[in-house]
Parts: C-alpha cells; sequence; structure tokens
C-alpha cells in the first residue's frame, strides 16, 4: 500500500495565494479595498490603537474618520502584491519616478548604498519596481511571527529577484555587510518600534524609538544613504519619492531626517500608512507600554491636547 506524503500546514494558504494572484489586477485591487474597509469595523485593539493615533497626530486630516480608508488601501496594497507582474510588465503606465536621474547618479559613485524606507503606498511594489530598473536590491527584513508567512513573503519577493535577509537570524549582520560589499542596495524598513537597535528621533514632535542597525552598519562602511518612499498618488498610480540623506552626519540625525521626511509625506497623503502600529508606545522615560497602557495614554494625552 502506498503511503501518501502529508501536506504541508501551509500549503492552503500557497494555494489560496495562487488564486488569488490569478484574478485581473483590478479587481483584486477592488476586492482588497472592500475587504480591507469591511475589516475596519471591526472592534480590534489594532483599530482602537489607529483611530487614537489619527486623533492625537493628523487631526487635521480628519482623525479617526480616516481609518476605513487607512484599511482599505492596506487591503489594495495586500492583494496588488500577491501579483505584480501586470504593474511591472509595464511600469510607466502605473508608477511616476520623477528622481530616477538622481538614482542613477548615485549608482554611478559605485558606493554601497542604504535605502531608508517605510510601510507606505505600497512597499513591496517599490523593492520590485528598483530590480526591474537593474538594481540589484537587499531587503533586511524582521522575521514574522508566523513561519509560513515568513517563507511565502520571501518567495513572492524573490520572484521578482528582491532577495531578503532575516535581520534576527543567525548570520544576517553578516549577510547584510556582504550584500553592501557587493555593491547591493540594501533596503529597510525603520518605521516601527521593534526589538531591535534603536535611536529615539522626532516623528510629529515626539520623540519616537527608530530602528537604527542599519544605519550605524552603513556608516561604517561609508555607504550612500536615501529615504525612499512610495505612495498612491491616484487609485491606481503610484509615486516615488527618493532623495539622498547626508552620511556624514551621526546615527540619530539620520533617523531625525528620515523621520521628518516620513511625516510631511504623511501630512499629504494621511491614510497610506500602518496607523495601526504603536509607533509612539516608547520612551526614554517610561519605557515600552502595554497596548491597554498605551490607549490610555492616548486618551489622555486627547484630552489635554482638548483642553
Amino acid at each position: 500500500m502506498r503511503s501518501k506524503l502529508p501536506l504541508r500546514r501551509d500549503s492552503w494558504l500557497r494555494w489560496l495565494i495562487k488564486l488569488l494572484g490569478c484574478l485581473p489586477l483590478e479587481v483584486r485591487r477592488r476586492v482588497g479595498r472592500f475587504l480591507g474597509a469591511a475589516f475596519s469595523f471591526l472592534p480590534t485593539k489594532e483599530r482602537r490603537v489607529a483611530q487614537l493615533q489619527l486623533d492625537n497626530f493628523l487631526a487635521a486630516a480628519g482623525g479617526r474618520k480616516i481609518v476605513a480608508r487607512v484599511y482599505a488601501g492596506l487591503g489594495q496594497s495586500l492583494l496588488e502584491s500577491i501579483n505584480l507582474a501586470p504593474i511591472l510588465q509595464n511600469p510607466d503606465l502605473f508608477i511616476e519616478c520623477p528622481d530616477l536621474a538622481e538614482i542613477r547618479r548615485l549608482l554611478s559613485r559605485n558606493k554601497p548604498i542604504v535605502a531608508l524606507t517605510a510601510h507606505t503606498g505600497n512597499w513591496d511594489l517599490l523593492a520590485a519596481y528598483i530590480v526591474s530598473l537593474g538594481i540589484p536590491l537587499t531587503a533586511a527584513g524582521r522575521a514574522a511571527r508566523i513561519r509560513a508567512f515568513q517563507e511565502i513573503l520571501a518567495e513572492i519577493r524573490s520572484k521578482y529577484g528582491v532577495q531578503t535577509i532575516w535581520r534576527a537570524e543567525r548570520g544576517g549582520g553578516k549577510a547584510l555587510l556582504r550584500s553592501l560589499q557587493n555593491q547591493r542596495v540594501v533596503a529597510a524598513l525603520i518605521d516601527q518600534d521593534t526589538q531591535v537597535a534603536s535611536v529615539f528621533a522626532p516623528f510629529f514632535g515626539v520623540p519616537v524609538k527608530t530602528p537604527s542597525g542599519l544605519i550605524s552598519l552603513g556608516k561604517k562602511i561609508r555607504a550612500l544613504f536615501v529615504s525612499a518612499f512610495m505612495f498612491r498618488s491616484a487609485r491606481n498610480r503610484y509615486r516615488l519619492y527618493i532623495e539622498e540623506i547626508d552620511g556624514s552626519l551621526p546615527v540619530q540625525t539620520i533617523a531625525a531626517v528620515f523621520n521628518q521626511r516620513l511625516e510631511k509625506l504623511l501630512r499629504r497623503y494621511p491614510d497610506q500608512w500602518v496607523w495601526m502600529h504603536k509607533r509612539w508606545r516608547s520612551s526614554p522615560d517610561h519605557g515600552t507600554m502595554s497596548t491597554d497602557q498605551y490607549c490610555r495614554f492616548l486618551e489622555e494625552r486627547l484630552r489635554h491636547a482638548n483642553l
């Protein structure tokens, strides 16, 4: 009797992603926005955090009133990213890159490049688009809580030529250094409060814990630094914002410049960031708060502001 090999536990997820990826791009976009907006009405702690952060830091843009748009945009990005081929086959139809000449200028200097980026617009499309320009890119990633998601994410990125190195894994730091020494652009999302080497730098007027490991590594080998963001300029159009950061600045100042540029763009595109992430939960004074403590902190801060 022939024995059957057991199916991997994540097989159903891989098949679902493959099936969804076969849908036309516009269908995936519409479905993603609908599901994202619908999810925003569930009474989750993440939604509460998003509401309070928006009320505290972007009240002028509508505060909590734009939460549904935040989730809708994330839903769209998610279903776009499982199959970016329709966009990358005709990138000029979807992506505006006014800083392309600046990118070419930086590459011509033949130095390692550290690209500091954030969870804005469609960040996976940003990486894939850069590779499509013939620029080798390595993404420094934070390991996912669920191993299957981490493997699937790496597989999707690798289809577009994006190499992913998980920073926390053994040898991750050395692998990033090798990538820089091999003249690959190394990019990292540094807009979240995570358990990695960090510095405090202002963001919307409040010091936030900002990952600094890659900045320190880049400075050691005199790499060039750029901030790189992608935002949705229209429902189905994207715009890149890429600008050099002076690499001679101290690590904390580079982090501050990055946060300042991100803040400026979020005031222009307020619904295109992960507002459910507890961005301001750590401080040099009180350490890192739990979710409940953080929500109470934001509520109290809001009350004082409205007095």
